[in-house]
C-alpha cells in the first residue's frame, strides 16, 4: 500500500470528521460521552468502569453498532455504575434493578452478566476488578512487547474459554487502551504503545483488506494484535495521531455514499452497495416488505444475515 493512498483517506478523515481532531491528534471518544478518566492526573476507577461499560455494548449485539451503542450507554449510565455492581452481590434488589435494565433497555442480559463478572468474579483466584487494575498499571508502559503481553493478559480474562457466557469482550479490549492513552495524553501517564490501541473491528479489518495493507482479518488474538499493529504503522505518525477512525469511518461511509446525481431513496432493488464487511461478499439494495425502507442486505444469505435495516 502507498503511502500516498494512507495520506489521502487521513486527509479525507481530518476534512470530513474535524470534529474528532485537535491538533491533528484524535479526542477521546469516551470523553465525548462524558466519561472523564483523568482525575486530577490519576486514573478514576468509578470512570475506567464506564468505560468497560461502553466497550461491552460495542462489543455485543444489538449495541454494538456505534450510534446504537451510544444511545443506549445513554439510558443506563446513571444506574450502571461501579458502586452498583459492587452492591448487588449482596442486595437483591439492585441485583434485579440491574438485570431488568440489561434485559429491557440493552435487550441483552448477558452484558449484565459479564460487567457483573468484571466487578465481582475471580479469575485465577484473584477479584477480577483488581486484576484489571494491576494490568493497567503494570510497569513499563509504552514498550510495544510489554503493552501486548498487557493487552494479552486483559484480553484472556475475558476471552469466551475462560467466561462461559455468550456475551463477552474482544476487540473492543482494545478500546480500553486506547481512550485511556488519549485522555492522559501529555500528563507522561498511561501512554500504551499505539500498537495495542488501534480497535480492529470488521470496518476496520475489511478496511485492511481493500487498501492492501499488511494485516490479519480474523478473530484470534494474534491477527486481531497484527491488524492493531499495521493500523497503529499507519496512522500514529510524526504528522498525525489518528488510530483506527480514520479506516472506521473510510469503510463505514466509502459505500453508501451515493452515486452521482442519484439520491439513496432512489437507489434500485438489486443494485450492486458495497462489500459486506462481516463475509466480504456484495452487498445489494433489497427493500423491506413491512416498512418499505431501502436498506443493504448480503448476497450471501443465508449463511451471512448482515444488514443495515433498522429493525
Amino acid at each position: 500500500m502507498h503511502r500516498h493512498r494512507i495520506d489521502e483517506i487521513a486527509r479525507w478523515f481530518l476534512l470530513q470528521h474535524y470534529e474528532w481532531i485537535q491538533n491533528n491528534k484524535l479526542v477521546s471518544w469516551a470523553g465525548r460521552l462524558g466519561i472523564e478518566l483523568n482525575v486530577n492526573g490519576r486514573l478514576d476507577e468509578s470512570q475506567l468502569f464506564h468505560l468497560f461499560v461502553l466497550a461491552t455494548l460495542w462489543n455485543n449485539k444489538p449495541t454494538y453498532r456505534a450510534e446504537k451503542g451510544e444511545e443506549v450507554f445513554k439510558e443506563i449510565r446513571d444506574y450502571y455504575r461501579l458502586e452498583n455492581f459492587r452492591e448487588a452481590a449482596q442486595d437483591s434488589y439492585i441485583k434485579d434493578r440491574l438485570r431488568s435494565i440489561a434485559s429491557e433497555n440493552i435487550h441483552n442480559p448477558q452484558v449484565y452478566s459479564l460487567l457483573m463478572f468484571a466487578v465481582n468474579g475471580t479469575f485465577n483466584g484473584e477479584k477480577v476488578w483488581t486484576k484489571i487494575k494491576q494490568i493497567l498499571d503494570f510497569p513499563v508502559i509504552g514498550d510495544r512487547e510489554y503493552d501486548s503481553r498487557r493487552l494479552r493478559r486483559l484480553y484472556g480474562i475475558f476471552n469466551p474459554p475462560r467466561y462461559e457466557q455468550p456475551e463477552y469482550l474482544t476487540v473492543k479490549i482494545f478500546l480500553i487502551f486506547r481512550e485511556i492513552r488519549i485522555q492522559f495524553r501529555g500528563t507522561g501517564k498511561y501512554q500504551y504503545h499505539p500498537a495495542i490501541c488501534c480497535v480492529p473491528d470488521r470496518n476496520v479489518r475489511q478496511a485492511l483488506k481493500v487498501l492492501n495493507i499488511p494485516g490479519e482479518v480474523g478473530n484470534d488474538i494474534d491477527s486481531l494484535l497484527n491488524a492493531s499493529q499495521s493500523v497503529a504503522d499507519q496512522f500514529c505518525t510524526e504528522a498525525y495521531e489518528l488510530y483506527d477512525l480514520p479506516l472506521f469511518f473510510w469503510y463505514r461511509e466509502k459505500d453508501r455514499r451515493p452515486q452521482k446525481g442519484t439520491e439513496r431513496t432512489r437507489q434500485a432493488r438489486g443494485e450492486h452497495a458495497g462489500i459486506c464487511p462481516r463475509c466480504g461478499s456484495p452487498l445489494v439494495w433489497r427493500r423491506a416488505q413491512r416498512t418499505n425502507e431501502l436498506y443493504r442486505g448480503c448476497t450471501n444469505f443465508a449463511r451471512c444475515r448482515w444488514n443495515d435495516r433498522s429493525y
